[in-house]
């Protein structure tokens, strides 16, 4: 016979999200897959009442199976999750015996499929990412050099009162390509794993942030101190969260953005599947914007290179974050409306080879 602790672990395993509430419709359990789909701990939803979340208008048909027995699916139905409204699936059952006072509540999230189908889609955006980025270093980079050393050699002969300021404008600008190019070939430099705290990883991100635009950005830091170490490489992992964070701090002074706000927010998720490979923890980083959102017609293209919503912009940061991430068996992923925008960073929780348990 299974211990109590047995089925908790195997109802974790599990994809779709399972509660077990009591005759008062409150909430005894709560396994990984609905913690993470409500944005809940399993702490945080205890003694709550399922009415919260699944509204009003659904206790009658719970109370009903509680009564009867007669179980019942609700295809597509709405609850209701921070101000917003998600679609589930939502399948109740009565137990047997001594627990026929309790029933299995299974969620199934509906956006599930599609958000596999946008996962496929930025992932094999930052494929051609890398391909672009091997095609133009080759392409550019020898002639850029072949450029500077020209301009360098025609300073010697020509009058240096009258044309040294064109040249210089030569140089300048293809050092400025160079620079483009180098960091496109940075996206395949080599991976340096150690083992990282996350939070050390976002602190210098900030004060970068808040040394560039002092006072003139709100970052709010909302971490949760329980996530354990991951491993990764700790300047790609900078250089990522520091493009996603810089795209976030322009956006919001470039609009003009009332009270500007960047907020990082960490947590942890179980049972992830990322890229078709299952996780059972991972760390989830979120930098979300308060200002005016990513334009409709740039959603579909956003990660790929030279995409840019900005008239300076170089189109290289978003490109280059996910290729970082995704080299951490990750991915970058985005929601945006006006007035929210935020992109998640979600890393799979791995051990160091050689580690032990």
């Amino acid at each position: 016979m299974l211990q109590i602790k047995h089925w908790h672990s195997v109802l974790d395993g599990l994809a779709s999200g399972v509660l077990l509430v009591d005759s008062h419709l409150r909430v005894v359990f709560a396994n990984s897959a609905v913690q993470q789909l409500l944005g809940k701990s399993e702490r945080g939803l205890l003694e709550e009442s399922v009415t919260q979340f699944l509204g009003e208008h659904l206790s009658g048909d719970l109370a009903h199976t509680l009564s009867t027995g007669q179980g019942f699916t609700r295809r597509e139905t709405p609850i209701l999750l921070e101000g917003k409204t998600l679609a589930v699936d939502l399948s109740a059952t009565r137990l047997a015996e001594e627990l026929n006072d309790h029933l299995v509540l299974e969620l199934r999230w509906v956006d599930h499929l599609s958000r596999l189908r946008r996962e496929t889609h930025l992932l094999a955006g930052e494929v051609g990412t890398r391909e672009l980025a091997r095609g133009l270093a080759h392409e550019i980079k020898n002639p850029l050099g072949g450029i500077r050393g020209a301009a360098q050699l025609l300073s010697r002969e020509l009058d240096p009162q009258a044309d040294s300021e064109l040249l210089d404008v030569i140089i300048d600008e293809v050092d400025r390509l160079s620079g483009l190019v180098d960091r496109l070939k940075g996206l395949e430099s080599e991976q340096k794993n150690t083992s990282l705290n996350i939070h050390s990883v976002l602190e210098r991100t900030r004060k970068l942030i808040e040394s560039e635009h002092p006072q003139l950005i709100e970052v709010i830091r909302d971490y949760d101190p329980s996530i354990p170490e991951l491993v990764g490489d700790s300047e790609q992992l900078m250089q990522a969260f520091l493009n996603l964070a810089k795209n976030a701090a322009q956006a919001l002074l470039e609009s003009d953005t009332p009270n500007p706000q960047l907020t990082m927010r960490t947590r942890v998720v179980r049972q992830v599947v990322i890229a078709g490979q299952p996780h059972r923890l991972a760390i989830r980083v979120s930098l979300i914007d308060n200002g005016p959102g990513i334009p409709a017609d740039l959603r579909e293209t956003l990660f790929l290179p030279m995409v840019s919503g900005r008239a300076q912009g170089t189109g290289l940061g978003l490109a280059i974050a996910q290729q970082v991430v995704t080299r951490h068996q990750g991915l970058v992923e985005f929601d945006s409306e006006p007035g929210h925008t935020e992109f998640t960073i979600t890393l799979p929780i791995r051990k160091m080879k050689g580690a032990t348990a």
